[in-house]
C-alpha cells in the first residue's frame, strides 16, 4: 500500500473490515439460506441433478438362506455448470483520498478516523448488501422459474432446471384468480397438489404476492367455502388472512406465506445526468408457489481466489464466503471496497415445487 494512503490501516484494519463484514446478518424478507442451506466445495462446478422418483422402492419378501437381490441404481439426469462469481464494489470519495494524503504526514485526527472507519463500513455494507440480494435473486428464479438466465456486461448465464409442465401450469381466461367471481383457486390447488402426491411429492407450504393473496382473501368460491354459500342474493362477507389460513388448514392446502422482496439494479445509463436505477423483483407478482418441507438443496460456495491470495486469517462465520477487501490504485488514486462470492444453488429436488401462473 503506498505511503500517503496507510491512514487505511490506522483507521480500520484490513482484518477489521472483513470481520465486520462476515457478521453483517441477512435480511429477514430473504429466503435463499432457508431454501437453500449453504455448503462449502472446493470444486468450482455445481451438478445440477434431477433423480426419478421419490417414491420408494419395495423390498423383496424371501425365505431364509436365499441370496439377497440387489436393486439397480435409477439413472440421473442434469447438468455441470461453473459456479460463476457474484461481486460489487464502491470507491471512496476522492474528498476522503484527498484527506488521507494531506494527513499522511502528521497523522489522523479522531473525526477524520471516524469518518473513515464509517466510510469503509458504509462500503462494506453495501457490498454485502448487494452480494445477498443477488443471491436471493437468483435463488428466487430458480424456484419461480425453473431457470435462471442472465445477461449483463458481457456476462451470460443459463441454466435450466427441468421443470416440467405440470410443475409450471398456467390459467387464463375466468380460471385466472384476479377473476374472483369465477375462478375457483381451492379446485386449482387440490388438482396440482394431487398430481405430485400421486408421484410421493408433499408440498406444505407456499409463496404468493401480496397481490395474489388478496384476490384469495376476495374470492367468492373461496369464501363460501369458509362461511358457507348464503340464500338468495347474499355473499358472503370478506375474509381476512387468519380465516383462510384456517380453512386451508382445514383443508389439507398449503400455508401460504407473502412474498413480495424486491432489489434494485443500477441502470448504465444516466437519466438527466443523474444515477439511475430501476426495482426488480426477486421473484414475479403472478406466481403461486408451493413447496416441499425441506430445503431444495444447497448452495455451493468456494472460497474466492482472492481470499486464497490474501494473508487475512479471518475468523469463521456464517459468511457464505463472501470475501470483503481493500482495493488501492495508485494512477489514478482511487481507493474500492469490494465484495466477492463464488456460489451458485445446487437444485437437487426440482421436481419438488409447483409455479403456477395465477393472474
Amino acid at each position: 500500500m503506498p505511503v500517503e494512503l496507510l491512514g487505511l490501516e490506522q483507521a480500520l484494519s484490513s482484518e477489521e473490515l472483513l470481520v465486520y463484514s462476515r457478521n453483517l446478518a441477512t435480511p429477514k424478507t430473504y429466503l435463499h439460506e432457508l431454501l437453500f442451506p449453504a455448503h462449502e466445495t472446493s470444486e468450482l462446478n455445481v451438478d445440477v441433478i434431477r433423480e426419478g422418483s421419490r417414491l420408494p422402492v419395495m423390498a423383496q419378501i424371501a425365505e431364509l438362506g436365499t441370496q439377497v437381490e440387489y436393486g439397480s441404481r435409477e439413472g440421473m439426469s442434469g447438468q455441470r455448470i461453473e459456479i460463476p462469481k457474484i461481486q460489487r464494489g464502491r470507491a471512496m470519495d476522492e474528498k476522503l483520498v484527498r484527506l488521507l494524503i494531506q494527513a499522511s504526514q502528521g497523522g489522523l485526527r479522531a473525526s477524520e478516523v471516524a469518518e473513515l472507519r464509517r466510510t469503509q463500513l458504509n462500503d462494506a455494507d453495501y457490498a454485502v448488501d448487494a452480494i445477498k440480494a443477488r443471491k436471493e435473486w437468483v435463488a428466487m428464479q430458480a424456484v419461480s422459474q425453473g431457470k435462471v438466465t442472465y445477461s449483463e456486461g458481457g456476462v451470460q448465464l443459463s441454466v435450466d432446471f427441468g421443470y416440467t409442465n405440470d410443475q409450471k401450469p398456467v390459467l387464463s381466461g375466468t380460471d385466472l384468480w384476479s377473476d374472483t367471481v369465477n375462478s375457483n383457486p381451492i379446485d386449482d390447488i387440490q388438482t396440482w397438489l394431487g398430481k405430485m402426491q400421486d408421484i410421493g411429492i408433499n408440498l406444505s407450504r407456499a409463496l404468493a404476492s401480496r397481490q395474489i393473496i388478496s384476490y384469495l382473501l376476495q374470492n367468492l368460491n373461496v369464501r363460501k367455502q369458509y362461511f358457507g354459500d348464503p340464500s338468495g342474493t347474499a355473499n358472503p362477507p370478506q375474509l381476512n388472512k387468519q380465516q383462510l389460513d384456517s380453512l386451508f388448514t382445514s383443508l389439507g392446502l398449503p400455508k401460504v406465506v407473502q412474498y413480495d422482496t424486491q432489489a434494485r439494479v443500477e441502470n448504465k445509463a444516466l437519466s438527466n445526468g443523474k444515477l439511475s436505477f430501476s426495482t426488480i423483483r426477486m421473484a414475479p407478482q403472478n406466481r403461486f408457489i408451493m413447496l416441499p418441507d425441506s430445503a431444495l438443496g444447497h448452495y455451493l460456495w468456494a472460497k474466492s481466489t482472492e481470499e486464497m491470495l490474501a494473508d487475512i486469517q479471518a475468523e469463521k462465520t456464517d459468511s457464505n464466503g463472501i470475501y470483503v477487501f481493500r482495493k488501492v490504485n495508485e494512477h489514478p488514486i482511487r481507493v474500492e471496497t469490494i465484495g466477492v462470492n463464488l456460489t451458485f444453488p445446487s437444485f437437487g429436488f426440482n421436481d419438488s415445487v409447483v409455479s403456477a401462473t395465477v393472474i
